[in-house]
């Protein structure tokens, strides 16, 4: 083998790692994104009024 086509094979080997490890860090990104939101939701339904307990109060589907 030439040492053209070593280096050439090299190279295609190292960027083929660098392609995958900017997937990977884009996929753990992208969860902790995920995270962040779902404690959000999670906050904010703790935070989230309740409607008042009173008999009289309802729901009316009726538009």
């Amino acid at each position: 083998m030439e040492i053209n086509a070593i280096a050439g094979a090299s190279q295609l080997m190292q960027s083929a790692s660098t392609q995958q490890s900017l997937s990977v860090s884009m996929v753990k990104m992208n969860s902790e994104i995920q995270e962040q939101m779902a404690n959000m939701i999670a906050q904010n339904s703790k935070n989230g009024s309740q409607p008042p307990n009173n008999p009289d109060y309802g729901f009316s589907t009726y538009a």
